[in-house]
């Protein structure tokens, strides 16, 4: 019996609970990509390089599930207020509360399933999406992807849970709510009381907003001075907030203060406009600060996704420049010698290249003891002669650098970089040498060695080489990396325990793990976007279909006032318009700042092909992107409000109650 009428009652609410469907379906789809991503053999193989890999699929399967559910639950509790009506009247014939709730559950458990049929073919599709990204990323032919067990078992377990803990909250509010409360009209707020007030916070907060915005941006570029993102880290969730917060009082105060124009609301249909749009003031205020603030972190995180390619392809050539990097510290005994490597090496790709050089100390920290616990670490002063270090950047690309009774600091670290060294001369074999300048915008030669000096060749003429080090380009630029490194490495025991020594980097190696990482990163961060944002605006579009019942005795008095079905589809067309801009309108001019900052940031970092007209172009796209889902979830919801209401106001007014 219940059966029965829980198919009838979704056919006949089949326009209320579309967008409810559309969300779930889509929610499962994105879902049962990640998952079967997750447990796909390339993400499996991958992990062993980085544990970080399954750490962050993980991160965004669980952060998308909790953002799932808080959706759910809303739709549910909006479906469970629309019908409170028909759920009274069931109650005052006889029906009993448990009954109303075994047929509640019914019907989101038919559309459940069904949506988890549909969500997992739709999801088929996207997970092969999915896979040719991560493909495309990792440079690697495209196969079709293997759907995995354990994915499709996870998607079907997270689905039951979300669908039950919906389920409870609705048994909840079913077993406590009265029959009073269901029959009774829905109390509409009062016009807006203070307005000028509002109006004024309204303006310090977009002023604030800014100032934090400017703020920071300074903290920003402080951080990579200073190493220190702590402050950074608070400055962006004073950020989040300002933008829920310039929303909030933004959106209460508009539609009242432009009630106070004559003029303007004289105008065709703007009263009915503005005044349905002030209407329960304070949620809809709440609901719009806090879809925009989802919409704004989702831009952060999209640009992220975007320039992470490119900043990983453009980073492995600066990190590891050659086929091979070797570099081998004479003060420590090796298990694998530079001979001996280098043997190896020719067993996997004959070199057709070979670039030796080697790193001096006088065994003082004449210069380093400038930097803050470099000589508490027991390191001295190590100098490259400036012809190898020459050799080495033509081979690589760059321009050769020119330096007379001078010294030039090389290092990867923005706060070494940052340090004054010009009233730091160093005296070496009588002569003195005067520092040149600070780079970081160099390949890393020296495996991360914190800083060295390049010096003229004579200065070292006196010297002990400290490190021993050898750049090989091999005749194929990708060998079997894993393998290769396995073979260059050796076990130790240390302190710590057993560890693992290798004085080798290996370009192949390291793209590997470089773009697994980079993959994850954009995959989790395109995926926590959309959920992000078809989530913000799937409970928007809820919002609006809730209040449908207040919106056709509307409708009906506009129409006896003499407004025909054009202007009342355009009245409709602008309120739903106006409430659907008004959380978009802050993220989508995000876009432009949030492109700006990355763009400096790439600049930052030395990578300007990230930098300037590439940020901005980035930005453009992602504007795009989330405006055409938007427009998406605006035309389903106009139309399903458009249908609703029209079926008894548009053209007549014979259906509503006066």
């Amino acid at each position: 019996m219940f059966v029965k009428l829980a198919i009838r009652n979704v056919r006949r609410q089949i326009r209320n609970y579309l967008i409810y469907f559309i969300t779930v379906v889509l929610s499962i789809a994105l879902l049962f990509a990640v998952n079967n991503l997750s447990y796909s053999d390339r993400i499996q193989s991958l992990s062993e390089l980085s544990t970080d890999i399954r750490s962050m699929f993980t991160m965004v399967t669980v952060l998308s599930c909790l953002v799932t559910a808080l959706v759910l639950s809303y739709a549910t509790g909006f479906m469970l207020k629309l019908r409170r009506r028909e759920f009274g009247m069931y109650l005052t014939l006889g029906m009993t509360r448990r009954n109303i709730q075994t047929l509640f559950v019914c019907e989101t458990g038919l559309l459940m399933g069904l949506a988890l049929v549909v969500g997992m073919g739709f999801g088929l599709v996207i997970f092969q999406l999915v896979a040719a990204l991560f493909a495309s990323i990792l440079e690697i032919p495209f196969a079709i992807s293997a759907y995995s067990l354990e994915g499709v078992f996870l998607t079907i377990g997270v689905s039951i849970g979300l669908f039950l803990l919906s389920t409870l909250a609705s048994r909840r509010y079913l077993r406590k709510v009265t029959v009073s409360e269901l029959l009774k009209e829905p109390s509409v707020q009062k016009s807006e009381k203070h307005p000028v007030l509002w109006c004024i916070l309204s303006v310090l907060t977009l002023v604030g907003f800014i100032i934090c915005l400017i703020i920071t941006y300074r903290s920003l570029m402080a951080a990579f001075h200073n190493q220190d993102g702590v402050e950074l880290l608070l400055w962006l969730a004073v950020d989040l907030l300002m933008v829920f917060l310039t929303h909030f009082t933004w959106s209460r105060t508009l539609a009242g203060m432009l009630l106070r124009s004559k003029r303007l609301k004289n105008r065709g249909t703007n009263t009915v406009v503005l005044r349905g749009l002030s209407e329960k003031m304070t949620v809809n205020s709440l609901l719009i600060g806090a879809l925009a603030t989802l919409l704004v972190f989702s831009v952060a995180m999209s640009n992220v996704a975007f320039s992470e390619k490119v900043y990983t392809d453009l980073t492995i050539e600066k990190e590891c420049p050659y086929d091979v990097m070797a570099l081998v510290d004479l003060s420590v005994k090796q298990e694998i010698s530079m001979d001996e490597g280098k043997k190896i090496i020719e067993r996997y790709s004959p070199i057709t290249e070979e670039q030796e050089f080697s790193l001096y100390s006088l065994g003082e920290a004449t210069l380093c003891s400038t930097i803050m616990g470099y000589k508490e670490m027991g390191m001295t002063d190590l100098f490259m002669p400036l012809s190898q270090f020459n050799t080495l950047l033509t081979g690589c690309g760059y321009e050769p650098v020119s330096l007379e009774d001078e010294y030039l600091l090389i290092t990867d670290i923005q706060g070494i970089c940052d340090i004054d060294f010009s009233n730091k001369p160093v005296i070496i074999n009588g002569q003195t040498y005067t520092w040149a300048g600070s780079s970081k915008a160099y390949p890393d030669f020296a495996r991360r060695l914190f800083v060295y000096f390049v010096v003229p060749d004579r200065a070292v003429d006196r010297m002990d080489a400290a490190y021993i080090g050898a750049a090989y380009t091999l005749e194929n630029h990708r060998p079997d990396a894993e393998a290769l490194r396995k073979d260059l490495s050796w076990m130790e025991q240390t302190g710590d325990g057993i560890e693992e020594k290798n004085n080798y980097a290996i370009q192949e190696y390291w793209r590997i793990y470089n773009m697994a990482n980079a993959g994850t990163l954009i995959s989790g961060a395109l995926y926590i976007s959309t959920v992000f944002v078809c989530m913000a605006l799937a409970i928007l579009s809820v919002k609006v279909l809730s209040t449908l019942e207040d919106e056709r005795r509307r409708f009906a008095v506009l129409y006896r006032l003499g407004a025909d079905a054009k202007m009342q589809k355009t009245a409709l067309f602008q309120q739903i318009g106006a409430f659907f801009f008004m959380p978009f309108m802050l993220p989508l001019l995000m876009t432009v700042p949030i492109g700006t900052i990355f763009g400096e940031v790439y600049e930052i970092w030395n990578l300007p092909g990230l930098s300037g007209q590439r940020a901005m172009q980035t930005s453009v796209i992602i504007a795009l992107a989330i405006t055409g889902i938007y427009a998406l979830y605006f035309i389903i919801t106009y139309r399903v409000a458009s249908e609703a209401i029209g079926d008894g106001v548009f053209g007549s007014g014979e259906h509503v109650n006066d």
